[in-house]
């Protein structure tokens, strides 16, 4: 069964860090388009914290499964979003009510999304980013029929940037048995053990979200699958190329977006880019994207680097894996 989304609809899907805020942000610029971020999100939005205690951080639903909760987050990311989600202060409101008990939060939050899919007037292009959704593209897809790009990194870079921003143990991931007997078993492959290192709990479930993503996109010919590292290494003609592919007209704001996104203290937050005093840039003052590619070096010691690569390693990425040291 085919729900909202179709003609006009793009899904943008990556392990968290991979540069989809970016590229979601670049895509964002066309016209007539409208971008959702994060509907399924367990900290960014209220109905995906409501989905995550129920499905967990990375939902594993195949194409056909009911699960009208999931069904919900989606229903309205394709048609266009809360439509105040550019305002702070309802954004804050918002996650504060992942606080609120959910014998309360719930019935109301599921009637307000209802009728805001229902009612509101749908963008002619709808964008819908998402890091959640690994294991669950397929059933996505199946239902809303959108235009599929599966975004890929260096998954050292993705490790490192996990680190820097202590995210080693925000998310489970690969404890649903339908993951193991998927990916964990065929390959062996074991969650590191108690104690072990943050770079080895890290560069472990980058692997298993990044071999997910990789083998989805296989048995999907049709999507469009991109790299970060080479849209980095020629923004505008990498993300022109990516518009034409998805029938999206190129305008001056997606290259003045790339222009300003090319400051080395450049930071993508929530649609808006501003500087930021604390961003991790080079020593050598060269432009953001041309700093993309080794980031891990400035990042990560040696050893950590070493540590990393050959988790990374087990988990049979191919082109999609870390870049040879």
């Amino acid at each position: 069964m085919r729900d909202r989304g179709g003609p006009g609809s793009i899904l943008l899907a990556g392990t968290p860090r991979c540069g989809s805020t970016w590229l979601a942000n670049v895509l964002g610029r066309a016209s007539g388009t409208r971008t959702v971020y994060e509907p399924d999100g367990p900290i960014s939005d209220v109905l995906g914290a409501m989905v995550a205690t129920r499905l967990g951080p990375f939902p594993v639903l195949r194409p056909g499964e009911a699960n009208g909760w999931y069904r919900l987050v989606w229903d309205l990311a394709f048609s266009g979003g809360w439509p105040w989600d550019r305002l702070e202060g309802a954004r804050a409101a918002g996650r504060r009510l992942v606080e609120v008990p959910p014998f309360v939060r719930d019935s109301v939050i599921a009637t307000l999304a209802v009728g805001t899919s229902r009612l509101r007037r749908r963008p002619e292009h709808v964008i819908v980013k998402s890091v959640n959704s690994a294991f669950s593209l397929e059933w996505i897809a199946a239902r809303y029929t959108p235009r599929v790009v599966v975004l890929h990194r260096d998954p050292l870079n993705v490790v490192s940037s996990w680190l820097v921003l202590d995210m080693a143990n925000i998310w489970p991931v690969g404890e649903d048995p339908m993951v193991r007997r998927t990916y964990l078993e065929p390959l062996g492959l074991f969650p590191p053990v108690a104690g072990s290192s943050p770079v080895a709990v890290v560069a472990w479930k980058v692997g298993l979200l990044t071999l997910a993503l990789k083998r989805t996109a296989e048995r999907n010919p049709h999507w469009v699958s991109v790299s970060f590292d080479e849209l980095s290494a020629d923004p505008v003609l990498g993300c022109k190329s990516l518009f034409a592919q998805l029938d999206l007209g190129w305008t001056d704001g997606a290259a003045d977006f790339l222009e300003q996104a090319d400051d080395p203290n450049f930071v993508v937050h929530g649609g808006n880019p501003r500087a930021h005093p604390n961003a991790v840039t080079g020593t050598d003052g060269t432009s953001r994207r041309s700093q993309q590619a080794s980031q891990f070096r400035r990042r990560l010691s040696d050893d950590e680097i070493v540590e990393a690569h050959g988790i990374l390693a087990r988990f049979e990425l191919g082109e999609w894996g870390p870049q040879p040291l």
